[in-house]
């Protein structure tokens, strides 16, 4: 891999900066790739595909535009990932089966305003585009979008088990993005 990024960055001429960025992207693609595989093959032996594939479809839809929690090392990250995806396709849907409607829509909506609020939860020194607050403002309004949009499916279709755990999506994203708050300000607060 590395002959190959030295090839790229002398072929077109990038920063070291640049190819570092490009060595962490191409890592990101590989990893993610294999846990998407691997998730795949476990929700496929459970008979969950299409909640697997259409959670994931949400949750990088709120990934891509919110961010989130972020862990070092694969397997964690893995885990994580997993219990994720576990959690709201197949235990939490099967737990809390008395939420009505009108009380998944008052989480959502709440879910919504603090996601909304948050803006975006990524290392600014990476996706350095947000340090405009255009960008700020077009990601968090993305998220405002998508959270109106799945409330609004979720009012129609409340009743499938797919948008039940498209719910837990949502929650659980929000839970994350409250935890990399938190994360935040008490390493700023360390830090002085």
């Amino acid at each position: 891999m590395e002959a190959a990024l030295d090839r790229i960055q002398f072929k077109y001429s990038l920063t070291d900066r640049q190819r570092k960025l490009l060595q962490f992207s191409f890592i990101g693609i590989i990893y993610d790739s294999t846990k998407f595989l691997m998730l795949f093959i476990f929700f496929a032996c459970i008979e969950q595909v299409p909640a697997y594939i259409f959670n994931s479809l949400l949750l990088i839809l709120l990934r891509s535009n919110q961010g989130g929690l972020h862990l070092k090392h694969y397997t964690s990250c893995f885990m994580l990932s997993f219990f994720y995806l576990f959690s709201a396709i197949a235990i939490f849907p099967d737990i809390f089966t008395d939420i009505t409607q009108s009380v998944g829509l008052i989480i959502l909506f709440i879910c919504m305003l603090i996601n909304y609020s948050a803006g975006p939860q990524k290392n600014k020194k990476i996706y350095s585009y947000l340090k405009d607050p255009s960008a700020v403002k077009k990601s968090k309004l993305n998220s405002f979008i998508i959270c109106v949009f799945y409330m609004l499916t979720y009012f129609i279709f409340s009743d499938i088990p797919l948008f039940q755990q498209g719910f837990w999506i949502i929650v659980l994203h929000t839970i994350q993005i409250v935890f990399v708050i938190l994360r935040t300000k008490r390493k700023e607060k360390k830090n002085g």
